[in-house]
């Protein structure tokens, strides 16, 4: 026996060689014997045989045992599959749950018609269809602003005509958990037919009933008037805003009226907003500002009706409250529901108010890429119902560039807009400033007189004519020449105009009354201390004074108000110059060249420093830059003047 395994192996491993050599042997001792041939021949044979059997069971052994692998394999990648559809339809379901839970829709089950309409084919079905297109055809001409997270019970495009199915799918499953865990809302209905008559009834889960009557032959024309009826039983904010977007206010203003006044309270305040928005044609701004301070109080965490305030304030021009407001705005578009407006508009909101405050202190250079980026987005929201552009080009005005101004004006009434009046108003008081720059007194009279008929149709947009448009179209009478003209549209602008308060100012300046002039700009300064033009305006008109220490002064002042506003440093280098420091006039207006490269008086001036402090080469670049520019007739006649001597 084996002392170890060890032992065991080398003994077993030893046996063949032992055989083998007996073999040997055997076979040739075998030569001499012969009759032995005949044995070792038989025991030859069975050896053969039995190396055979062995072979074949080695064989049958090696196959079993690859079957064996391939079977373990494929039991591994049946089970791994099993495990795989588990899962699948488990996160299936799990989204399913997902999705129906909290989820909303409009179910619109099968009419119940009498049977011989549904003999002639108007089935319940047929009459739910119908139905359906219609307020899909609704929706899409419902444009808001309002995150649908904002709604109670909100519906959106999920419309659907319930259509029963047999046994047990999917479908069915979607639709047991969208019962059990949403909250859909069923509209059911019927039509009666009278002898001469047809009535629809609709009822709306929870948010009521409705019922239209009409003639028989007149089924086509009651279908809208039912389908109008579940928009505003169910989504009475939405069906607001659908009726102001087709021209309906005073309909939209006593849906919004309702709304406010007896909403639920997550809704009264969206009721305030959408009222402020329909009496917008017929209610002056007081009126709005009022109704929007109520949405704000209703629905502190809104960011439309605090937007609209700030909108509406830098309209009758008081910027500081612009700005103050405008902020508020921004700071609830930075919460986590973006003060309950949708994802897509939040960006471009937040840019256009940017872009506002920013024009407000003079920082015009700032401005423009902010409110061309809001023009180019092309949001359906913003392309239908503001003129973005026209904010755009009054950026350029202030940066001097014309020829970008008017290029943002440019085709204008090719866009088609919701509140087409308050866009055409919003163009029209663009080009004003536009031809105010220019020194266009004529043109800014021309463009006042295309406002007319717009106020005409909206009488409503009067007060913001008077606080926008008028002061300007004012200061361009005074300028012709028409003092009494001016004196009368200027008296008529508000008090708490700021806008108002300088073109008054600009006027006294205009007849020679300094003293008054300076009253008026004291009186804007005072009332806007944070806002730069008072002081830019008053530092001007003691330029043209000759009193340069004393513009100087306001130049600092208004530039310390408003870092980025050009008008000041350039007027500050000016009067530098007037005072033989050219040299320190070139700061300046390298300064101001920062926010406003395509003003060509800018250049003019620099120009004409560079020739005092001996700088004749440097100096005709700018001249010959500023010929490329906008420049008013009596610049240009100076430009040429200087080119004649130095260029």
């Amino acid at each position: 026996m084996a002392d170890s395994p060890l032992d065991a192996t080398t003994q077993t491993e030893d046996r063949p060689e032992t055989n083998a050599a007996a073999t040997i042997l055997a076979l040739d001792g075998a030569r001499d014997r012969p009759e032995l041939s005949g044995v070792i021949a038989e025991f030859l044979r069975e050896q053969k045989k039995l190396i055979a059997e062995q072979c074949a069971q080695l064989h049958d052994q090696d196959r079993r045992i690859r079957l064996g692998i391939v079977d373990q394999r494929l039991s591994i990648v049946l089970k791994a599959m099993t495990v795989f559809v588990g899962l699948l339809f488990a996160a299936g379901l799990a989204l399913m749950v997902w999705n129906d839970i909290g989820s909303g829709g409009l179910v619109i089950e099968p009419f119940s018609v009498p049977q011989d309409m549904a003999a002639r084919g108007l089935t319940g079905q047929v009459i739910a269809s119908h139905v359906l297109d219609r307020l899909a055809e609704m929706q899409t001409q419902t444009h808001s602003q309002r995150a649908i997270q904002s709604y109670a019970n909100y519906w959106g495009d999920d419309i659907k005509v319930e259509i029963p199915d047999t046994g047990i799918s999917l479908g069915e499953l979607d639709r047991f958990l969208r019962e059990k865990l949403g909250h859909p809302t069923h509209v059911t209905g019927d039509v009666v037919v009278s002898q001469s008559t047809i009535g629809l009834t609709a009822r709306a889960g929870g948010s009521g009933s409705v019922t239209v009557r009409g003639p028989v032959a007149d089924l086509d024309k009651l279908i809208p008037h039912i389908a109008e009826s579940i928009y505003g039983l169910t989504q009475p904010y939405l069906y607001g805003v659908y009726l102001s977007e087709i021209h309906r206010e005073a309909e939209a203003r006593v849906v919004f009226t309702q709304l406010a006044e007896h909403g639920s309270p997550a809704e009264r305040g969206w009721g305030y907003l959408g009222w402020s928005n329909a009496v917008e044609l017929t209610d002056g701004e007081n009126a709005r500002l009022a109704l929007l301070e109520k949405a704000s109080f209703y629905a502190p965490n809104v960011f439309l009706p605090r937007q609209n305030i700030a909108l509406l304030e830098d309209v009758v021009s008081r910027p500081e409250e612009t700005i103050r407001d405008g902020k508020s705005a921004m700071s609830l578009l930075s919460s986590g529901n973006h003060g309950g407006i949708s994802d897509d508009v939040s960006p471009v909101s937040l840019k256009r108010l940017q872009g506002i405050a920013a024009v407000n202190l003079g920082a015009f250079h700032d401005a423009s890429p902010i409110l061309q980026s809001v023009n180019d987005s092309q949001h359906l929201y913003y392309t239908s119902i503001f003129s973005v552009r026209a904010l755009f080009a009054r950026s350029e005005v202030g940066e001097h560039d014309l020829a970008a101004a008017r290029l943002a004006l440019r085709d204008g009434e090719k866009q088609s807009w919701i509140n087409i009046d308050v866009a055409r108003l919003d163009d029209e008081w663009a080009r004003i400033l536009v031809d105010t720059e220019a020194r266009n007194w004529h043109g800014v009279l021309d463009d006042d007189r295309a406002i007319t008929p717009i106020l005409a149709r909206s009488p409503g947009l009067r007060s913001l004519a008077f606080a926008r448009e008028t002061p300007w179209v004012a200061y361009a009478e005074a300028r012709l020449g028409q003092m009494r003209r001016a004196e009368t549209m200027i008296s008529g602008t508000p008090a708490d105009c700021y806008v108002c308060l300088l073109m008054r100012g600009r006027i006294r300046e205009t007849e020679g009354n300094l003293i008054r002039a300076e009253w008026w700009f004291a009186r804007a300064a005072s009332w806007q201390p944070l806002i730069p033009f008072a002081d830019a305006d008053w530092g001007e008109m003691l330029l043209r004074k000759g009193d340069y220490d004393g513009a100087i002064a306001k130049f600092r002042a208004a530039n310390q108000k408003g870092p980025h506003f050009a008008d000041p440093l350039e007027m500050w280098g000016e009067a530098l110059m007037q005072q033989n420091r050219s040299d320190l006039a070139l700061a300046k207006f390298q300064e101001a060249n920062k926010y406003a490269p395509n003003w060509g008086r800018l250049h003019l001036e620099w120009g004409k420093a560079l020739v005092y402090v001996g700088k004749s080469d440097e100096a005709k670049k700018q001249f010959a830059f500023a010929s490329t520019l906008d420049l008013s007739a009596h610049d240009r006649a100076n430009l040429a003047n200087w080119t004649k001597l130095h260029g």
